[in-house]
């Protein structure tokens, strides 16, 4: 809706490059005014504030001018809070007068302090007379605001200890590429044709491929519904006599022959498809013939399968009462991409092929720096040295440090599109380093994948086929892998695809954040799952083992991360999970410290939705100090005005701490893989540990996360 007429408003826009490369950053700018404000004149209420997006470093918001005379209460201003992606935070206050003109850039307005008030949520009564003006006291002098001193530098990491010898590791067997997962959604689609209103004369010589149609005139030929890129495989049923060459044939936009079933090109064969030859003394095989559809063959959306002959001998196809004629054709949708995976130890590309780096990587002869779209991570860091100073890793987990090709934040994604048919990622070969794709949003596979690599600390290839050339979004989800960028061949060209427009994020212990007993650490567990059925692509997994509301492991408490992981990144969603680590400690200081971290992320995050996920159990039969812990997580949550989901009972608590469903307990019977009872579903969802899930344990958890958080928001 405009702004009403006559209010006074002003353009405002802001620049945000990157200071290393220039790069265009991303993010928003949230501005918000300082009160309610109650336009009288205009009948007009303004309550809150909002985002302007930040798009390939740019913005600009339209906004209401803070002197407009008819808007009250008067001296109020516009909050800015400055997120840009990757960038750091910045809040302040400015004033927007009219005299500024039109437009007005963020740069050149200087900040102002904050109104005393104006975070009133009432609406505001009529003015009334001013009173008479009492005598001006003397102005006392004022002191010279000193300047603001740096922050100091964060202090030097522990040494770290010597590493014993590492035995020689025998050569790595080739990877299998995994399966393609089954595809989502509605069954494969499906058309079918019976033709029965009349046999088929015998067919009139054709020196060339023809139709084939019934003795009234009718083709036989059957549509389906289809895109570019779709494979269409056909079923054929008939009862045919005669020396006469059948094919089947894909047609064009306009009806004609494009593509022949015995060939799968534009030329046919001599004698047509072999499964139709005219003759009794072979024996013959038949199949359902396969064809892939190009934007050419298509008519209104349809493609059109038809039966075609050639010859001069004779030859009949009946297609009437007794004996009709059928085709029926299944759209299978695009063939599955990559059709290939292999890895080498080798840092050469195939000859001719582009290298697209990582932003802040040295550039070398044809070498570009490429448009990538991090996801699930912020701070980016370039290694120092031969090779790391050719590798990014992000940095935004505690201790959100950058070392020798490692970093604290060891799990993230990466998109860009491509039109090519093959490209060739670059990566350092680190133990336990995993990997996903995705190809237009569809997981080639559902579990992390080892990259394959032979010798830690050394330059690999992955080299993946494609197909035919045509735009894909390319995924790669990580853990463990220093990224050095992507070779595509030449002609190819690479794209920076659209940002996600939300964020979410977990943070807790190893239950999100990945062990031993699953694939794929933090990459591999509940919550990127969760993500995904939730319907978001950036998902930051701040999760880590060992940690909790007061037992710091062997990094820190939730309380201390916080700060530096979670609110300076502005999730739109929260997963708080966490306690399990906890549970022999102190029931009030468990709740002390709740407490504590639920006020600071709703103050730090006001608009985000924020989730409490309760103490995990490995067991159907938890521990006293395990439900005492969740009974006081639960409490805490409610007085923070904050949901709250039970894996012990899988009850749901909406945000006033009323229980609004019962799923009942996530967990259910006393064993574990290897130590199974046969008594509950911790037989195959809990690991060997006794502790964390499994791979099958975590797709488990979440679909019952979602389920909790579905009926919160329904």
């Amino acid at each position: 809706m405009p702004f009403p007429a006559g209010a006074k408003t002003i353009t405002v826009t802001g620049a945000f490059p990157s200071p290393v490369g220039g790069g265009a950053r991303g993010g928003r700018v949230v501005f918000t005014p300082t009160a309610v404000l109650v336009d009288s004149t205009q009948h007009a209420i303004y309550s809150g504030g909002g985002p302007a997006a930040i798009t390939n470093g740019a913005m600009s918001i339209v906004l209401l001018c803070t002197d407009d005379a008819d808007v009250q209460p008067a001296g109020w201003r516009w909050r800015v809070d400055e997120q840009p992606t990757s960038g750091q935070r910045r809040t302040y206050y400015i004033d927007l007068p009219s005299t500024l003109g039109s437009t007005i850039s963020l740069d050149v307005l200087a900040p102002v302090s904050a109104p005393d008030g104006g975070a009133g949520g009432g609406a505001v009564g009529p003015q009334g007379p001013p009173g008479p003006q009492g005598p001006a006291g003397p102005t006392g002098p004022t002191g010279a605001q000193g300047p603001q001193g740096d922050t100091g530098p964060q202090g030097p990491a522990g040494a770290t200890g010597a590493t014993g010898a590492t035995g020689a590791q025998g050569p790595a067997g080739a990877q299998g590429l995994q399966g393609p997962a089954g595809a989502d959604g509605a069954p494969p689609r499906t058309a079918e044709l019976r033709i029965s209103d009349g046999a088929v004369q015998d067919l009139a010589a054709a020196a060339s491929w023809t139709i084939a149609a019934t003795s009234v005139g009718t083709q036989l030929k059957c549509s389906i519904a289809a895109e570019p890129g779709d494979r269409i495989r056909v079923d054929l049923g008939m009862l045919y006599s005669g020396t006469r060459y059948l094919d089947l044939a894909l047609l064009d936009s306009a009806g004609a022959i494009a593509q022949y079933g015995g060939s799968g090109t534009g030329t046919p064969l001599a004698e047509g498809t072999p499964e139709f030859y005219p003759s009794t003394s072979f024996g013959k095989a038949t199949s359902g013939g396969m064809f892939t559809v190009a934007a050419s063959h298509l008519a209104s959306g349809q493609a059109t399968i038809a039966l075609v002959n050639q010859g001069t001998g004779a030859g009949r196809v009946y297609a009437y009462s007794g004996y009709p004629w059928r085709m029926t054709l299944t759209n299978l949708g695009p063939a599955p991409a990559p059709s290939g995976i292999s890895v080498a130890q080798t840092s050469t590309p195939v000859t001719g092929y582009v290298k697209y780096a990582p932003a802040g990587v040295a550039l070398s002869g044809s070498d570009v720096t490429g448009p990538f779209s991090y996801l699930g991570a912020g701070g980016f860091q370039i290694g120092v040295g031969t090779p790391d100073s050719t590798y990014v890793l992000p940095t935004t987990r505690y201790p959100n440090t950058r070392g020798t090709l490692s970093s604290s934040q060891s799990i993230w994604s990466v998109e860009f599109g491509t039109d090519a048919t093959a490209f060739q990622l670059r990566f350092n070969y680190q133990t336990g380093g995993s990997y996903r794709i995705s190809i237009d949003g569809r997981r080639m596979t559902d579990l992390m994948q080892s990259v394959g690599g032979t010798t830690p600390g050394s330059t690999h290839l992955m080299t993946v086929s494609l197909g035919p050339a045509q735009p894909r979004v390319i995924r790669l989800d990580f853990a463990v892998v220093p990224f050095g960028g992507v070779y595509l061949p030449p002609g190819a060209t690479m794209w920076k695809p659209p940002t996600p427009s939300s964020r979410i994020m977990v943070l807790g212990d190893s239950i999100p954040g990945g062990s031993s007993m699953n694939s794929g650490g933090g990459a591999g567990t509940w919550f990127p799952r969760a993500a995904r059925l939730l319907g978001y692509s950036d998902a930051w997994n701040e999760a880590l083992g060992s940690t909790g509301y007061i037992t710091a492991g062997s990094t820190a408490t939730l309380g201390t991360r916080a700060p530096i992981d979670v609110i300076p990144n502005s999730p739109d969603v929260l997963i708080i999970s966490a306690g399990y680590n906890d549970n022999a400690g102190s029931q009030p200081a468990i709740s002390s410290a709740a407490a504590s971290l639920y006020s600071a992320v709703k103050t730090g995050l006001p608009n985000a939705r924020i989730y409490v996920i309760g103490c995990w159990s490995p067991s159907g039969s938890p521990a006293s100090s395990i439900t005492n812990t969740d009974t006081t997580l639960r409490t805490a949550a409610a007085a923070a005005n904050l949901p709250f989901i039970s894996p012990i009972t899988g009850r749901i608590y909406d945000s006033t701490g009323a229980l609004i469903a019962t799923h009942g307990p996530w967990i259910t019977g006393t064993g574990r893989v290897g130590a199974t009872t046969g008594s509950g579903n911790a037989d195959t969802y809990i690991g060997t540990d006794a502790t964390h899930p499994t791979d099958v344990g975590h797709t488990y958890l979440a679909s019952r996360v979602v389920a909790a958080i579905q009926e919160l928001t329904a």
